[in-house]
């Protein structure tokens, strides 16, 4: 199992529908909201206000992330730092991948542009620099920093997803 944790926007479901017999997109959105089934879309949803929490979180997702370990695919996850600091714990590797500060102007235009909520807009583009703080102070994981140009299929290239077998 190889775990990358990314930032969004960096390209996690863009990777994972490219590569599906190789690549897992394992969104936290179900193992942390109770979601009702017309909220099935998640980037529309992501950030939605009157979501309502799972009190299991993150310790469920984290669990059922563990329980995975024997996989042999690329399991792509958001950079919850709880969730990190677990797989510490269990020695799991993983790579944490987040964009360069000088990149804050392109991941709104993909955000945008793939169509999330002003609230999502708000917290991710408001707390750009929180967020990059949290990733880059983080003492787990190899870190690889992206461009503004770059996405997870670019850290990844060096990977042999193209090959069978």
């Amino acid at each position: 199992m190889m775990i990358v944790a990314a930032h969004a926007g960096t390209g996690k479901t863009y990777l994972a529908e490219m590569y599906p017999d190789k690549v897992i997109d394992f969104v936290c959105m179900p193992y942390k909201y109770l979601l009702s089934a017309d909220k099935k879309d998640h980037e529309v949803c992501k950030a939605e206000p009157n979501l309502i929490m799972r009190p299991e979180w993150p310790d469920n997702y984290a669990a059922e992330l563990i329980s995975m370990r024997d996989s042999e695919e690329i399991i792509l996850i958001p950079p919850v730092i709880p969730v990190l600091q677990m797989l510490n714990i269990e020695e799991i590797p993983y790579f944490l991948v987040y964009p360069q500060r000088e990149a804050k102007e392109a991941y709104l235009r993909r955000y945008i542009d793939r169509g999330n909520s002003e609230t999502f807009l708000d917290i991710f583009i408001q707390g750009w620099d929180l967020f990059l703080v949290g990733m880059e102070t983080h003492t787990g994981g190899q870190h690889i920093v992206l461009k503004p140009h770059e996405f997870l299929s670019d850290a990844l290239a060096v990977f042999p997803l193209d090959q069978h077998g």
